[in-house]
């Protein structure tokens, strides 16, 4: 009976195993990796945020609370490197809106440009992976390269815009600053981002300004303290771009099955004893003035009597 049962037992555990994906990894055999790292530190945020996932025999699907996976043995911390500050960062298991959970931690501070960043996660027996980024500086002054606006026949106002010398961008928005006797405002709308630079190696764009009006419009009618009216009695003085500059050696992850390809072996990864990528981001924005010409175009009143001290 004894024998019966071990022979039971082991084939159980055969099955168990044979049902898992060949790229499940194994904690006794995972060459010396324990965590999963993705995250990036972004200079437009205060809460930064990092997904954790242990290293182990299954893949992580917490289904519940009180499941063992919803337990995490990991203390993560940030050093920055470039003025020796520490932060330990916190835990939340954030549910999804699958109704399954990951493990993410979560530290508030200013991200500062040309900053090294170490981060630690480290297990009770001291086991840790770790990840460096360096926080890339903006671009210099005047590095958009901007033809001047074109007024079309059916009076669209389109602007020429290139950037160039940059390996990735993310999340490009237009700037516009409007200005009224009591109303400043800069209003930012998005705008796709190609696939990548022409033969040229330029990022180039095409910013319609008249389309952006709507969303320069509708901002303005609901923080106006006179509230929503039909003609704003603000001026257009000057537009611009803002974008985040991604370090050559990552990009943005932004489906879940991506961040499930990081944790795989042989993926690129800047994780030391680990898989998965940290990473961080720069910021650059840069704005001109706009003639009192395309103001009118564009239906604005061409001076306005605007706080001095602005």
């Amino acid at each position: 009976m004894r024998f019966l049962r071990s022979i039971v037992w082991i084939f159980l555990v055969s099955l168990t195993l044979s049902g898992c994906d060949d790229t499940f990894l194994d904690p006794f055999e995972n060459d010396q990796r324990y965590f999963t790292v993705y995250g990036f530190l972004d200079p437009l945020q205060i809460r930064q945020s990092v997904r954790i996932i242990p290293v182990t025999r299954f893949p992580e699907d917490i289904r519940g609370p009180a499941e063992g996976q919803a337990f995490i043995d990991a203390r993560v911390y940030t050093r920055d490197l470039t003025d020796s500050t520490s932060t330990l960062w916190t835990h939340e298991l954030k549910k999804l809106g699958d109704g399954s959970y990951i493990h993410l931690y979560h530290a508030d501070f200013l991200v500062k440009p040309g900053h090294t960043y170490r981060l630690d996660v480290i297990r009770n027996d001291e086991k840790r992976s770790t990840a460096t980024t360096t926080v890339p500086k903006p671009a210099s002054d005047k590095f958009v390269l901007a033809s001047g606006p074109v007024v079309r026949g059916d009076s669209t106002v389109i602007q020429e815009i290139s950037l160039p010398g940059i390996s990735a961008l993310w999340d490009l928005n237009a700037v516009y600053l409007v200005q009224g006797p009591d109303y400043i405002d800069r209003t930012f709308v998005p705008y796709k981002t190609p696939s990548g630079p022409g033969l040229d190696g330029l990022w180039k764009y095409q910013l319609n300004i008249t389309a952006d009006q709507d969303s320069i419009i509708a901002r303005a009618q609901r923080f106006m303290s006179n509230g929503a009216i039909d003609t704003l009695p603000v001026t257009l003085t000057s537009l611009g771009v803002q974008f985040r500059i991604i370090d050559s050696a990552w990009h943005p992850l932004l489906i879940e099955e991506d961040v499930v390809k990081l944790s795989q072996p042989g993926v690129a990864s800047n994780v030391i004893n680990g898989y998965g990528i940290f990473g961080s981001m720069g910021l650059h924005r840069e704005e001109w003035e706009i003639s009192a010409q395309v103001a009118k175009v564009l239906g604005y009143p061409i001076s306005v009597d605007v706080d001095a001290g602005f």
